[in-house]
C-alpha cells in the first residue's frame, strides 16, 4: 500500500516547487541582470560565459586595481558577474574610495557574436559616471 501524502507530494509537490524555482531564477536573469551562468541555471549555454565581459574604466587600468587588493577584486567580478546598478554603483564607490579620483566613468561590455555574418563585438551592457563628494 502506498501512503497518499507521500504520493501527492512526489506528484504535485516536487514539480511545483521546481516550477517556482525556474521561474525566480528566469525573473532575476530578465529583470536583475543576473548571470544565466550564475548557480548553473536554466540557458547555461546560451550566453558566453562572464568572464569574458569587459569592465572598461576611462583612464585606469582594471589590472592595476586588481593587482593587490582582494576587496576590489572580489567587488569587480561580482560586477562581471552580475552586471546591475547596484553592483556598479558599489564598484565605483570602492574605486572612487581606493584611487583618490574626483570622478569616474565605468562601463561594462558583453561580447556578442553574429555567427550568420561572423561578427564578433562587444555591447554595452550598463554604465555609470561617479563624482567624489568628499572634499
Amino acid at each position: 500500500m502506498t501512503n497518499p501524502i507521500k504520493e501527492l507530494i512526489l506528484k504535485f509537490g516536487i514539480p511545483s516547487l521546481a516550477i517556482i524555482i525556474i521561474i525566480v531564477h528566469f525573473g532575476f536573469a530578465c529583470n536583475k541582470n543576473l548571470s544565466k551562468w550564475k548557480g548553473g541555471g536554466y540557458g547555461m549555454y546560451t550566453d558566453i560565459h562572464y568572464y569574458y565581459n569587459k569592465i572598461h574604466i576611462s583612464g585606469m587600468s582594471v589590472d592595476s586595481l586588481v593587482k593587490d587588493n582582494d576587496e576590489m577584486k572580489e567587488t569587480l567580478g561580482t560586477l562581471m558577474l552580475m552586471p546591475n546598478k547596484s553592483n556598479l554603483k558599489k564598484s565605483g564607490e570602492l574605486i572612487l574610495s581606493t584611487t583618490q579620483k574626483d570622478s569616474i566613468h565605468i562601463q561594462i561590455w558583453k561580447p556578442v557574436i553574429n555567427s550568420k555574418q561572423g561578427i564578433y563585438s562587444r555591447e554595452l551592457i550598463d554604465e555609470i559616471h561617479l563624482k567624489n563628494t568628499d572634499f
